[in-house]
């Protein structure tokens, strides 16, 4: 079981990092428009987000089930850490923007999805990129 979920969670991130991206362009393409950023044209945000709760949940399991913390430093510590507070932060910058009715939303959002894709790349091992 561990290893399927290791291969899920492999297959699965290219899913988040491409929702990640597809949010972030739709932000800051959007970010000249003055329509509020309300539950339904916050959608693409919510859907990454969605997804990267996901994988940081797959994630977790698969930290407990190989008992990660034995690894070495990063894969035990710092990718995990790394994650959850991508996940934080994008989940705080998107849900402030989305309640605040500003004509800025859209930029904050898309801010928001930056933050958490720069911590998430940041994050992730160097053998894992390819």
């Amino acid at each position: 079981m561990a290893e399927a979920l290791v291969t899920v969670h492999s297959i699965w991130r290219w899913l988040v990092l491409l929702g990640l991206v597809v949010a972030l362009v739709y932000g800051f393409s959007r970010s000249s428009d003055t329509a509020p950023l309300d539950k339904s044209t916050a959608r693409p945000f919510t859907f990454a987000l969605m997804m990267l709760d996901i994988q940081v949940l797959i994630g977790l399991l698969v930290w407990i089930t190989n008992r990660a913390w034995e690894f070495d430093v990063f894969l035990a510590w710092i990718h995990p850490v790394g994650m959850l507070l991508a996940l934080g932060v994008g989940h705080a910058i998107v849900g402030r923007a989305t309640k605040s009715g500003r004509t800025t939303a859209y930029r904050t959002a898309a801010f928001g999805i930056l933050a958490a894709l720069a911590i998430v790349a940041a994050t992730i091992p160097r053998d894992a990129w390819f």
